[in-house]
């Protein structure tokens, strides 16, 4: 048996795909319909990553809300915004006449903030399309888009470009003699990078809208085979910040060097006693509430290409972590990652002779099913404490802390952090979602969670909607970092992938 094939079996997928002459014969003529609109489709994602969105920034949020409303009401959804002062939620509705049940989507078109300097290509938000050759000119005779050729913006990838392919998903079916078969419901999330809160508040007083028969999250990376990917949960996050105090100001280093506690140094060794040398954390109880995998979903991940060799030459990697697991199986335990340290005012600073006065380090936990964001937390509190500091929380230490601790730590906890969510395996639209993305092309891998954190539970917990995810831009993306990019022909695929789940079964 193939391994496509065993990968269905595991999902009790075997007897339910009918790739028949009438399903090549429409993705044929939405290929060609997508091929003589290239340009176009191109136009508005150049557009649309145009503008900035940085979810603080409440006027350039409010042009992305402007133009979002513009490029649904133009497909004749009906669209209104949230009355937030910035970052509104965009809600779109679009009825079948004769719908099979209802979809809906979540996007979010915020995006990380930028250092324009970093950027190589071309400014963040000034987007190009960059070929083997260089920058691509656009000009009037350009009607075709190599596949291979990739657009650079802040979020090309992450996550304005599933949006095109979702509308564009909708101008292929209509051309094509066809139309979604579901009724359509899409909402647009301006603050996904910051914590969501506009559009937790907008799911607690208008849940009613956003029931489905499923909920589907267009975010994240597809799968570094290049497959289509499913995912069935997403990753919870939480975090802290870790301050190591010397002494009350920086202290000169020749005169007080061998007498001062260097900050910089009891930090570092703090940190190093949180993981091993093969990178499993060492954190008591740090694992203990993980869920486990269930069978089909444990052979799932064995399923998926292996492509660990491909992952080490891409991001230059001599040996990741845990070397004897692969990436898929990692995805479903937490991490406890270093994102900043700083000390002596950073490495960006003049260069001074001094032992700074303290020490800093901002750390993250991506949350995986079954654990709890606030106790992970506390667990590394805990962890500080057993290390021989006092530990105050959210607060500077009073001076009569400081001269009677050796050993002095503040922790600031992130506000908010959220839980993982996951939807069981067997769940009968997930798998309708599979069968759709299956007929006509490779089998897609499937994964019980997604890497990234996104507000998956609000649909799968809070709204009991049964909710996956599908994956359609590039693995090597540079998300969240300088030259994030879109590699085309994912953004060609996605349309065609998105018409089919529009049109799927049930």
């Amino acid at each position: 048996m193939t391994g496509r094939g065993r990968l269905l079996l595991a999902l009790g997928l075997g007897g339910a795909l009918l790739a028949g002459a009438p399903l090549a014969a429409r993705q044929g003529a939405l290929a060609a319909w997508r091929a003589a609109n290239e340009r176009a489709i191109i136009g508005e994602l150049l557009a649309l990553v145009a503008l900035p969105n940085v979810s603080t920034a409440g006027d350039d949020m409010g042009r992305n809300a402007a133009l979002l409303a513009d490029m649904f009401r133009r497909r004749g959804f009906t669209v209104e915004l949230s009355p937030d002062v910035s970052a509104p939620v965009v809600f779109a509705r679009l009825d079948a006449p004769a719908p099979r049940g209802t979809l809906t989507f979540y996007i979010h078109y915020d995006g990380q903030p930028v250092t324009p300097s970093e950027w190589t290509r071309c400014a963040p938000f000034a987007p190009c399309v960059v070929g083997p050759h260089g920058t691509v000119a656009l000009d009037a005779a350009l009607t075709r888009f190599d596949p291979d050729w990739r657009v650079y913006g802040r979020s090309a990838s992450d996550d304005k470009a599933p949006i095109v392919a979702l509308l564009a998903a909708v101008d292929a079916l209509r051309a094509t003699g066809s139309a979604p078969a579901w009724n359509l419901r899409v909402v647009l999330d301006g603050q996904e990078e910051a914590g969501s809160a506009n559009f937790e508040a907008f799911a607690a007083a208008r849940g009613g809208d956003l029931k489905a028969d499923l909920a589907v999250m267009l975010d994240g990376p597809r799968h570094a085979s290049g497959r289509p990917t499913v995912y069935f949960g997403v990753r919870g996050g939480t975090g802290l910040t870790l301050t190591v105090y010397g002494g009350r100001a920086d202290l000169h280093s020749g005169n007080y060097g061998n007498w001062a506690p260097d900050p910089s140094m009891r930090l570092a060794q703090l940190l190093a006693t949180m993981k091993d040398d093969e990178g499993r954390v060492t954190i008591d109880g740090f694992y203990d509430d993980v869920t486990p995998l269930t069978p089909a979903e444990s052979r799932a991940l064995d399923e998926a290409p292996n492509v660990e060799a491909l992952l080490r030459k891409q991001f230059l990697v001599a040996q990741p972590e845990r070397a004897e697991e692969r990436l898929e199986r990692k995805l479903n335990t937490p991490t406890l990652s270093i994102l900043q340290m700083e000390s002596g005012g950073g490495m960006k600073a003049p260069a001074r002779t001094a032992i700074p006065a303290y020490a800093t380090a901002r750390m993250e936990i991506r949350l995986v099913h079954g654990l709890d964001p606030a106790k992970q937390v506390d667990l590394v509190i805990a962890h500080v404490r057993r290390r021989g500091y006092h530990v105050v929380l959210d607060r500077d230490p009073t001076d009569e802390e400081r001269v009677t601790h050796p050993r002095l730590a503040r922790v600031d906890r992130r506000r908010g952090g959220n839980a993982a969510a996951r939807t069981p395996f067997d769940d009968p639209m997930g798998l309708a979602v599979v069968a759709a993305l299956s007929a006509g092309g490779p089998a897609p891998v499937v994964l019980p969670t997604l890497g990234g954190s996104m507000p998956y539970g609000v649909f799968s917990d809070e709204l009991r909607v049964p909710t996956v995810g599908i994956s359609i831009v590039n693995f090597d993306n540079n998300q969240h970092g300088p030259d994030e990019n879109l590699r085309i022909g994912n953004l060609w695929e996605g349309i065609e992938m998105l018409a089919r789940v529009m049109t799927m079964a049930r």
